[in-house]
């Protein structure tokens, strides 16, 4: 039989077991059950969006719906800046007028009352070639004359230089062809433009009854600059060359004008056919301002004298090595025989830069001088 005294025990161990939890109770905190939910980092750029869509093996209706959106933004940019551009060019060249986008739809909107054209490159293009047309209707002409005197030009007829011209099956005359530099008639595989360019063209400088005839070749090039005749250094001096005489010509190509050696040159053997009316000794050849001789150097100040109507430069110059020459009344009977077609040509187009066109090839001075005369 068990102690009274043990059970009291036992009952007052229990009794403070649970007035110590009701403690506990009673004083901590109100703690709440929390629940996690994962949560996922939004991804904005649409290049980590396709790996999304590859990770989780779903094709997104609505990321597809918002690329199509991206793409007709850009889109929009793009007809907008097309549209600026467009004005942009059409401003440069004379286009019409337009005003700003209103509707949306970023295409620009032509003014009232003006009329519209295409800003093309066809045609820019189009429009740039008119433009050349219509100055070439007033600066560029050539007609046939039947005089010969100073300023008119010699035009050669192929049927003179070119063994199989037309019905001719005959070889020309080597004496005739040795003048202008020719060994042979211009073949026929040559091409048309290579042809014209080897058949002569001349200037006529004077007509005498006694000295006879000179004229230069206009489509003869040397194939030097007049900065290849500058003095060199003098290697047996030491001596440094002097400035060059001719600069502001250095880049002017060096024409051979005939067979015969020059007249009235200067004294580096140059002679001159140019443009401008203020060089000292020059000499009058044609009422539209074509000029010959003249001293180079000071040409090189006149260029820029303050009493001309605008400042020249060096393309409107070209510089001779020798002439051609005929005996008194030789260029008659050559021009009486068919040899020559005797023409007023423009200052303008003999003065054309034919080499400077850039990826086009200029007509030949032989053909745009027969085009024009008709």
């Amino acid at each position: 039989m068990r102690s009274p005294y043990g059970f009291f025990v036992m009952l007052c161990c229990l009794l403070s077991c649970c007035c110590l939890f009701s403690f506990t109770n009673a004083f901590a905190p109100p703690y709440r059950s929390i629940a996690v939910k994962p949560t996922t980092t939004a991804i904005a750029s649409s290049f980590y969006g396709d790996f999304e869509d590859f990770e989780n093996n779903d094709d997104d209706e609505d990321d597809d719906d918002d690329d199509e959106d991206d793409d007709d933004e850009y889109a929009n940019l793009d007809d907008a800046a097309v549209a600026n551009f467009r004005s942009r060019m059409g401003n440069m060249f004379g286009d019409a007028p337009t005003a700003e986008d209103d509707d949306g739809d970023g295409e620009a909107v032509p003014m009232e009352g003006v009329s519209t054209s295409s800003s093309s490159v066809d045609d820019l293009i189009r429009r740039a070639t008119q433009k050349e047309a219509g100055a070439a209707e007033t600066t560029d002409w050539a007609n046939q004359v039947n005089d010969v005197q100073g300023g008119v030009v010699l035009v050669a007829n192929p049927a003179k230089f070119c063994s199989d011209f037309g019905a001719r099956r005959e070889s020309p005359s080597s004496s005739l062809l040795n003048k202008f530099g020719l060994t042979l008639p211009p073949p026929a595989d040559l091409g048309p433009d290579r042809r014209a360019d080897l058949l002569p063209v001349l200037c006529v400088l004077e007509k005498h009854p006694l000295r006879g005839a000179q004229a230069v070749l206009l489509n003869r090039r040397t194939g030097y600059l007049l900065g290849d005749l500058e003095q060199q250094t003098d290697e047996e001096q030491g001596m440094p060359a002097p400035p060059p005489r001719l600069g502001a010509f250095m880049i002017q190509p060096l024409w051979f004008g005939g067979t015969s050696a020059g007249e009235d040159s200067s004294s580096s053997g140059l002679d001159m056919l140019h443009q401008c009316p203020t060089v000292a000794g020059t000499k009058q050849l044609t009422d539209d301002g074509l000029f010959w001789g003249g001293d180079a150097a000071q040409a090189q100040d006149a260029m820029s004298d303050p009493s001309l109507e605008r400042v020249y430069t060096g393309f409107d110059f070209k510089f001779f090595v020798q002439s051609t020459r005929w005996l008194p009344l030789q260029l008659e009977k050559e021009i009486r025989d068919g040899t020559w077609f005797v023409a007023s040509v423009s200052k303008e187009v003999l003065f054309k830069p034919r080499d400077r066109m850039g990826t086009r090839r200029a007509k030949p001075l032989w053909t745009e001088i027969m085009e024009l005369m008709g």
